[in-house]
């Protein structure tokens, strides 16, 4: 096995102080649905209880007092029992519980890249099925556009989210809804020519009437297409290229592979880009392929630009970038198939437990905020703090074990000192490491 020095970024958390569980939903949308609810919070009557928040990182804030910040806006996210608007604040993926109806109302009816102004407030809220715990969380109180995006827009992106069903962590695609909203006929069309035949997590099940068994995809879903190769995705396509002869040929063999199959592709990436002014679209996007008897895959990177107007649609030209190859391990107990958060929340788990020995151990404060473990003595002075967003994963030349370097600023006694610790972590299997410290410097 071979790695190569990467970056590390988790799950963002919004934590109580000591809490440890409670997680920024994942964004990957299935339907946008009106709810029509409060948010549930607690009567904390402007206690003046100091918190933390990755909207601001490096700021102590009271709860319940209302801030202003401005942020990229990314997607709404309706599939919770709270509903959170996504956005970007330096970089970094940030959450709020909001409110508001956006799909019918222009006004929060926000785009990818929008830059937004967002009053906000940190407030308890009670957490779904048990109304006597409760946790902190960022609530939108108000929002406002104040750039519009110019995009292109990332229709779809790859992102690590747990799946209840499987009971695991999986790499799944996250559509973005708020554009699908906004979504026009040449766009929709482009799209789906796009996935016509490339896989997007294609699940074998039955068509509305229970009867034929049938492919559901998810794009060919998020167009409300139907399934794959259903009458409506093929009427479809045919209506607005019947002026391209060549795009014509595909609706004649529709491909029929679900995620399961031996050979198959996916999505990486979808960008789109529209110019108004040249009536063209373009599509770029990443396709990695998987050969699982061969243990192999493949990608490539893809450009294709189409001419519009409001009937119809034509590709223009389309540019394929060379194949690149890979060897892969399909053991599920291999280090490069098991999700790099799960390093990070077990080497966690075992500096605690390091803590945990310390006689003062119940004096001490701790948080675990925004991917980072501060660690503070009985006088509010940190003694470590533990950054798991600079977390760094490498090899070694055993396959099942890697090193894994953090850096720690306090170094355990506080002040100014920051020292870098390394851990080798032995992968026993999927959920279970055998953690050690190596050295300190």
């Amino acid at each position: 096995m071979k790695y190569l020095p990467i970056l590390l970024i988790l799950l963002l958390f919004s934590c109580q102080q000591g809490a440890k569980n409670i997680k920024t939903p994942e964004t990957g949308v299935e339907q946008l649905e009106a709810i029509e609810k409060q948010i549930d919070t607690l009567d904390t009557n402007q206690i003046p209880i100091q918190v933390e928040s990755p909207l601001r990182p490096n700021e102590t804030l009271i709860l319940n007092k209302t801030y202003i910040d401005t942020l990229e806006f990314n997607d709404y996210n309706d599939d919770y029992d709270y509903r959170y608007l996504i956005g970007k604040k330096n970089g970094a993926e940030v959450s709020l519980v909001y409110n508001w109806d956006w799909f019918d109302n222009n006004d929060y009816n926000f785009l990818q890249g929008d830059v937004i102004e967002v009053q906000w407030k940190m407030d308890s809220i009670s957490m779904p099925g048990d109304r006597e715990s409760v946790a902190i969380a960022e609530i939108a109180l108000d929002a406002k556009k104040i750039v519009s995006s110019k995009g292109p827009f990332q229709f779809l992106k790859r992102k690590n989210a747990y799946d209840e069903a499987v009971k695991d962590t999986i790499s799944t695609i996250v559509i973005n809804h708020s554009y699908l909203h906004n979504i026009t006929p040449p766009e929709k069309a482009a799209l789906a020519f796009v996935a016509y035949d490339i896989g997007n997590e294609c699940e074998q099940g039955y068509d509305s009437e229970g009867n034929e068994r049938v492919l559901w995809c998810r794009i060919v879903s998020a167009l409300d297409l139907d399934h794959q190769c259903s009458d409506k995705q093929l009427n479809f396509l045919r209506k607005w290229f019947f002026k391209d002869a060549a795009a014509m040929d595909k609706p004649k063999r529709c491909p029929t592979i679900p995620n399961t199959a031996t050979v198959q592709t996916t999505f990486d990436e979808i960008l789109i880009q529209t110019d108004a002014s040249k009536k063209t679209i373009t599509v770029d996007y990443k396709v990695t392929g998987i050969n699982m008897r061969e243990s192999s895959s493949w990608h490539r990177s893809q450009t294709d630009v189409f001419k519009y107007d409001s009937e119809h649609i034509i590709l223009l030209d389309s540019k394929k970038s060379d194949v690149s190859e890979d060897e892969i391990s399909m053991n599920p107990d291999s280090p490069e198939n098991i999700d790099p958060q799960n390093f990070a929340m077990a080497l966690m788990e075992y500096i605690l437990n390091e803590w945990k020995k310390k006689a003062d151990y119940n004096n001490l404060t701790i948080t675990f905020s925004s991917n980072i473990l501060n660690i503070k003595g009985e006088d509010g002075f940190t003694l470590s703090n533990y950054d798991f967003n600079e977390m760094v994963i490498n090899g070694t030349e055993d396959p099942q074990v890697i090193y894994l370097t953090i850096g720690n600023e306090g170094g355990g006694g506080g002040g100014n000192v920051v020292l870098e610790e390394t851990y080798s972590l032995t992968v026993l299997d999927a959920e279970e490491f055998d953690i050690r410290h190596v050295e300190t410097k």
